[in-house]
């Protein structure tokens, strides 16, 4: 990546893009009456499709989740740029993509420091002709094997070292052609790969499915898990 300081905001973006980023291209009003808009999730933060010269894009600002959430919104302690956010979620993704997997691609981030407190959003390459499993689930059933090969691709980003703090099926993409993309790395960590950190994840990924069940009726069982854990431990 390379960086531009402007005034109190670090702007961070691909090394071989030649054009600058402005700081006003960071909000989503920006790119409202503009072609390609469109509004892709309207929870914690929400994220925004936008179209960037040529291509389509994802605009995500980070915010808070939980009771912080509502006090703080989108405000983040200021502990340094490398401890910053996007900043780290950043060198999750390039670490992912040197190893193979199948994530977005970063292309630019906005730190902007105001005291002690920072506010950040991050643009990421938009995953063409792809939904949240959780959605694909709720129409039917997935095709053979594909279970296995979910769990082969988790094994693959932990063999990576790259522990997910939000692995649900909601931040795990299915598309046309069933091949599946990691997505949502916010808060992310590069891990020893020698442990059972591992496990955690994997619980965390099982109870959102069967949560998602519940309140969805998913097209989800036992069986299914069972093939996602035998392409884990293959």
């Amino acid at each position: 990546m390379r960086e531009v300081k402007s005034s109190n905001c670090y702007i961070l973006q691909q090394r071989d893009d030649e054009s600058q980023f402005l700081k006003e291209q960071f909000e989503a009003d920006y790119w409202r009456q503009r072609p390609g808009f469109e509004v892709i999730s309207s929870g914690r933060g929400g994220s925004v499709r936008i179209g960037l010269d040529g291509r389509d894009a994802v605009l995500r600002r980070y915010h808070r989740g939980g009771a912080v959430g509502k006090l703080l919104s989108d405000q983040y302690l200021w502990m340094g740029k490398i401890l910053s956010r996007p900043w780290r979620e950043w060198k999750i993704l390039e670490r992912a993509r040197r190893a193979g997997l199948p994530v977005p691609e970063p292309i630019a981030a906005c730190i902007c420091r105001s005291g002690l407190w920072y506010r950040a959003v991050l643009i990421t390459a938009y995953l063409q002709d792809t939904e949240m499993l959780t959605q694909r689930l709720e129409r039917e059933v997935l095709k053979p094997g594909s279970w296995h090969r979910i769990g082969l691709l988790l094994k693959r980003m932990h063999a990576a070292g790259i522990r997910h703090s939000d692995l649900t099926s909601d931040n795990l993409l299915i598309d046309s052609r069933d091949r599946f993309y990691l997505i949502d790395f916010d808060m992310a960590r590069v891990m020893n790969v020698i442990g059972d950190w591992q496990w955690r994840p994997l619980y965390r990924f099982q109870r959102s499915l069967e949560k998602r069940h519940r309140n969805r009726k998913l097209h989800f069982d036992d069986d299914d898990w069972q093939a996602l854990m035998d392409g884990y431990q293959s």
